[in-house]
């Protein structure tokens, strides 16, 4: 199978100022598989070179270069990013292999490949990875919110995360972060990002009571290929400033991510259940995120568990 599908003549004019490549097509099975299959085939084993070059178009990228002042000196991208984009996706998935509804100009379906050395993926600030994936998408959001001096439906309407990265309004998922590593060399891999976010699904055709769409909470929004271009440069801006950061220091950067995951929290104090490996569940209540950026549940007997990776949900508030 070749590494890409069909490729969509529309364009995303602002991504492609802020993306080291971008691929944008009308439907594809999975854009998180798309860059998996267009890793495997890069000539490249260094991963900060492969997602460089990852969707590079020689023609363009020659004719570009021939229109660049050869006296200027150019500045050396800090963090490369390559993105996917498509309108719609046959195979699109979440965690635990679930599907994501998806329908022709009703979400945002792409996904970014981002340079990892192995010795972050090996340390103790790992989880973080994940969780810096939501907090840069929930900036990104409000920020082309704020642009568009775009309304909230209620007061209520305000962007929280449900542990690790899911985007949650009013107590309803509107995006959903599947993260997935893809190894280069003994060095580095490739973190692939993949986001879904419902934009314009009518309600009537969200998939379960518990899901909602940017329409839904906020407007009146832009054009369908024009909001999707802003939301996707803005995530791949605050995906740049917030993984340079932390790549440089993980311990300096830690603190920070940790106060402000914790103010944006819609998990911690509430009621979860966790679903954790080998169909095992946890029912308690959502007591801290740590420093590893993992989730400590006070049991009803007392006791508690740190969950590093678990699917959770937020229950009913009935009381311990």
């Amino acid at each position: 199978m070749p590494y890409q599908d069909c490729i969509w003549p529309a364009s995303a004019p602002e991504t492609e100022e802020v993306a080291s490549t971008v691929k944008v097509l009308d439907t594809v099975d999975s854009t998180n598989s798309l860059i998996a299959r267009a890793i495997a085939a890069s000539e490249y084993a260094d991963a900060r070179q492969c997602v460089r070059h990852l969707f590079e178009q020689p023609d363009k990228d020659a004719a570009r270069t021939a229109t660049l002042d050869p006296t200027t000196e150019k500045i050396p991208e800090a963090l490369p990013i390559s993105i996917a984009i498509s309108d719609m996706q046959t195979k699109c998935r979440g965690r635990q292999g679930r599907s994501w509804f998806n329908q022709p100009g009703e979400s945002l379906l792409s996904s970014w490949a981002v340079p990892v050395g192995r010795n972050l993926l090996d340390s103790r600030y790992s989880g973080w990875l994940t969780t810096i994936c939501g907090l840069a998408l929930v900036d990104a959001v409000n920020e082309v919110l704020r642009a568009h001096d775009l309304h909230a439906m209620n007061p209520d309407s305000q962007l929280k995360l449900k542990w690790p990265n899911d985007v949650f309004c009013e107590g309803h998922k509107l995006a959903g972060i599947l993260c997935e590593m893809v190894p280069c060399n003994e060095e580095s891999a490739v973190l692939i990002i993949g986001i879904g976010m419902n934009l314009f699904v009518a309600k009537e055709e969200l998939p379960i009571d518990m899901s909602t769409s940017l329409q839904l909470q906020f407007g009146p929004l832009p054009a369908y290929a024009e909001l999707r271009d802003e939301l996707v440069c803005a995530t791949t801006q605050h995906l740049r400033k917030e993984f340079s950061v932390f790549m440089a220091d993980p311990a300096i950067a830690v603190p920070k991510l940790l106060e402000r995951v914790r103010q944006m929290s819609w998990t911690l104090g509430k009621q979860v259940q966790a679903h954790l490996a080998g169909d095992k569940q946890l029912i308690g209540r959502a007591l801290s995120i740590n420093d590893d950026a993992s989730l400590t549940i006070l049991r009803h007997d007392g006791s508690q568990q740190k969950v590093t990776t678990a699917d959770v949900g937020v229950l009913p508030d009935v009381g311990l």
